[in-house]
């Protein structure tokens, strides 16, 4: 399997590079919490907004959904490999989300517990650095690290069993995607 990734990312770095222009749309598919598509509109060569939108059913839980807005700023857009800022702001809302409200240590539980709270909402935001290789034909592979002001986490014990805690304070957060750029 890693053969063939390292030969894709190598084919994909022997071909032209197509760069996006203002006016450019793009759109994204990543593997952040809440797993989203999203859209991209380039308001200049370096500049772009990227709303997005996740959607998401389960039988036990119910319906969940986030909307967010990223934005995002090229350093080297004309590049194959071109590194970005980026920053942004994301409302999740889930059933199956509880907020942690303290942790404590309990006999028998392996991992912290939590007592949670009724929201099933959280608003995050973040900001950090990525890298994007463009691949061929207008498709590009995204990794980015972003510093986000809480955390989404398994539910450690019976109690949580199927839910996800938001933690607050700084955490560190990565993600992978592709992005399709219309020209």
């Amino acid at each position: 399997m890693r053969a063939l990734a390292t030969s894709l990312v190598l084919f994909g770095l022997a071909t032209p590079v197509l760069a996006q222009d203002q006016g450019s749309f793009a759109v994204d598919a990543m593997t952040t919490p809440g797993r989203h598509f999203g859209a991209g509109y380039y308001v200049t060569d370096r500049f772009s907004l990227r709303p997005s939108l996740g959607l998401g059913y389960s039988d036990q839980f119910g319906a969940t959904f986030n909307l967010g807005a990223d934005l995002r700023f090229e350093l080297l857009p004309g590049s194959r490999l071109s590194p970005y800022l980026a920053g942004g702001i994301n409302y999740m809302r889930s059933p199956y989300l509880v907020a942690d409200n303290g942790s404590t240590f309990s006999p028998g539980v392996s991992g912290p517990t939590s007592v949670p709270t009724a929201s099933s909402n959280v608003t995050r935001y973040g900001a950090g650095v990525g890298l994007r290789t463009r691949l061929k034909y207008g498709i590009s592979l995204i990794g980015e690290g972003r510093v986000m002001n809480s955390a989404i986490r398994d539910g450690y014990s019976s109690a949580f069993y199927g839910q996800q805690v938001v933690e607050s304070g700084a955490h560190f957060e990565a993600a992978i995607g592709l992005s399709y750029v219309f020209n």
